[in-house]
């Protein structure tokens, strides 16, 4: 895209932001005159979401910085991962490396410019938090059974109170559908697209006499993609992804169910960068590898007639990792080295709501869980043994007075086997005004202990790494202009000491080679969102969002400055259409990232010719569905609809060096079958 395109495109976004509001008002009197106000909310935030306080509340009174992915959204948009849907949220940075995008998107997940975010399923904590391929992230991408997916709720707030001393920069929570609320239906898929992807998916899902149950099962493949360059990377992937969940419903009263997730993969991936093109045999580097990780909950829920309810969760998640790394200099398979990632966790939730009155709810609940390294074996550096214990006991309550302000506040005491004792607090003041105005300011506590692979990790451990801890205060407004349209401006700053991360200069105090994780110093982040959406009549709905986020740190104890790899601005803006049969859609996002406008000092201090034509981008991509009849689908998407050449996060931002580059233009068309 030319730079005149980019003026244009940036000018057609503040014009939409400065006219929403005016188009949307007039919109509403020729409603208000037709009569046909009826259900227009729907489309302006407000679905009740349970992330900010475990309780269900109004998107809109919520007094958090929250977006839901609905599963209109998921349908419509026929988003394949939780991955690829969490790219169209404002504030949220998630890069999709590659064709399959599963690779290397472990340690990617942003909220409000940092990676410290906990990944709930249902409630129920799911990051995989001793594994060195995650880095106690959740890998997105692994979680592709988008059938069984109701909502996501986006919490980009900290809320270490509630959900753990880590959620420093918020919580996604993951709600599945509910089998026992809807008639038994099958569901066939099948999906084809650029760079030999196929995707195939089986759900079903029904209720019978109390009994229910959801069964999705996937197959998924690529091949090797282009960039927008054309240039050939490998990239291959085949995978499977099957989810089976059964439950028992007593009445209204108690409800009890077993999940369990398993996880397979074989791949091809470059080492060390995407400018490692397979054209090239002489000096090809690459990685194969396979996964198998396998999920289990058991959850129970009783409630205790009208004011109380507890649900207890019993999980265990195992992370199996083999890669083998391969260097061709000239002769074939000249190079080769063993990893081996072997982890698990097991551990249990419970959590208890009573509400006390009509305006006093109660939270408290409490948490273990216990991450253990079982087999770990980098390039012939073993250790194995190794485990750490988190206990945590929390207490929360809403309290509501004036009939429309609101006091949230909480306690959150945090044990970790290795650093000890945290306590937590949290304060929240929102005041909503006729539902038409909503606004809040809160203030927060979080404390981050390193992971098992950042302590003892042979290779880039540091066994001496300090916890971080920190302070966050957000404060933001609502406000609805009529029953179609509604905007938000939420605003942000985190004070984080102690702060760590990967320095490449630092010698590892284990293996005594170049690179390990070190403690940088303090890091200070501060940012804010502006959101708009509209129902504009006729079928037609959009929304536009402008993210500024800017991370510094102050280095300490002479660490480098680490890449925080998140952009300064950034733009999402989407167009819906739904008329009879057929719906399309109109995404664009925007990485606003100059040289020297990346968040981090390596960015800031890279000045290579060209490096910000990568980094500074607009992608389209469009859809369209059509349902012939009420049970048949047909789809078509197009993604990088321009064939923008563009790299979402890179070690380095020269073209020259390892930087990991984004596919080119790529279509996908499907059919869907229910019965």
């Amino acid at each position: 895209m030319t730079r005149k395109q980019k003026q244009i495109c940036m000018a057609l976004s503040l014009s939409l932001f400065t006219a929403y509001p005016l188009v949307a008002e007039a919109a509403s009197e020729d409603v208000a005159g037709n009569g046909q106000t009826e259900g227009m909310e729907e489309h302006v935030l407000d679905d009740v979401v349970v992330t900010a306080t475990r309780n269900p509340v109004k998107a809109f009174k919520a007094n958090a910085n929250i977006n839901v992915i609905t599963r209109d959204m998921i349908e419509k948009r026929h988003y394949t991962s939780v991955q690829e849907a969490l790219k169209d949220v404002p504030g949220v940075s998630v890069p999709i490396y590659g064709n399959s995008g599963e690779t290397y998107s472990a340690n990617g997940l942003m909220l409000n410019g940092t990676d410290h975010v906990v990944v709930l399923i249902d409630g129920v904590r799911a990051n995989i938090n001793g594994s060195s391929g995650t880095y106690g992230k959740m890998p997105m991408a692994e979680l592709s059974n988008m059938a069984s997916i109701e909502r996501i709720e986006v919490l980009k707030s900290s809320a270490s109170t509630l959900y753990g001393a880590d959620a420093a920069g918020g919580v996604i929570n993951i709600i599945t559908r509910d089998p026992a609320k809807e008639k038994t239906r099958t569901t066939l898929s099948a999906l084809r697209g650029s760079f030999g992807k196929e995707q195939y998916n089986l759900s079903h899902h029904g209720s019978k006499d109390g009994f229910y149950w959801d069964i999705s099962l996937q197959k998924k493949n690529t091949d090797n993609f282009k960039d927008g360059w054309g240039r050939e990377i490998a990239d291959q992937l085949h995978s499977t992804n099957n989810t089976y969940k059964i439950g028992k419903r007593f009445g209204d009263t108690a409800d009890v169910n077993v999940v369990y997730q398993t996880y397979t993969s074989d791949y091809l991936r470059p080492t060390g960068g995407w400018n490692d093109l397979i054209k090239d045999k002489r000096w090809r580097q690459y990685n194969t590898g396979s996964k198998s990780n396998n999920k289990l909950n058991i959850n129970y829920r009783q409630k205790f007639g009208d004011h109380a309810e507890n649900q207890l969760s019993v999980f265990h998640y195992q992370h199996r990792q083999d890669e083998l790394a391969w260097q061709r200099k000239h002769t074939p398979a000249a190079y080769t080295a063993p990893a081996i990632y072997h982890y698990s966790t097991i551990g249990l939730s419970d959590q208890f709501n009573f509400r006390m009155g009509e305006h006093h709810q109660l939270v408290a609940g409490g948490e273990w869980d216990r991450d253990k390294t079982d087999e770990y074996n980098y390039a012939g550096t073993i250790f194995t043994g190794k485990d750490i214990t988190t206990a945590a006991l929390y207490l929360h309550d809403t309290f509501t007075f004036g009939d429309d302000w609101e006091l949230s506040y909480g306690l959150r005491y945090n044990h970790n086997s290795r650093f000890g004792n945290a306590w937590l607090p949290s304060i929240t003041l929102g005041h909503t005004v006729k539902r038409r105005l909503n606004y809040f300011v809160d203030y927060k506590r979080f404390f981050i202990a390193p992971y098992m692979s950042q302590l003892f990790s042979p290779r880039y451990g540091d066994p001496d790494l300090q916890a971080s801890t920190g302070t966050a205060m957000e404060a933001g407004v609502n406000y609805r202009f009529n029953p179609r349209t509604v905007g938000s401006m939420k605003f942000f700053r985190r004070w984080t000491k102690d702060a760590f991360g990967y320095d490449p200069g630092k010698i590892a105090p284990l293996s005594g080679q170049t690179g390990a994780y070190a403690n940088y110093g303090e890091e200070n982040a501060r940012g804010f969102d502006l959101q708009m959406k509209t129902y504009l009549g006729d079928g037609w709905s959009a929304n536009a969002a402008y993210t500024y986020t800017y991370v510094e740190t102050v280095p300490g104890r002479g660490a480098a400055v680490i890449n925080e790899r998140v952009p300064r601005s950034a733009w999402n803006i989407g167009i819906d259409y739904e008329k009879g049969k057929f719906n399309g859609n109109l995404t664009a996002r925007a990485s606003i990232a100059k040289s020297g406008s990346r968040s981090g000092a390596q960015a800031r201090s890279n000045t290579s010719a060209g490096a910000a034509d990568y980094h500074t981008f607009w992608l389209f991509d469009v859809g369209m569905n059509y349902r012939p009849i009420e049970d048949v689908n047909f789809f078509i998407k197009c993604n990088n609809l321009f064939d923008r050449l563009y790299t979402e996060q890179s070690y380095e931002l020269d073209p020259n060096r390892a930087w990991y580059s984004g596919p080119g233009r790529r279509f996908e068309v499907g059919v869907e079958y229910s019965f």
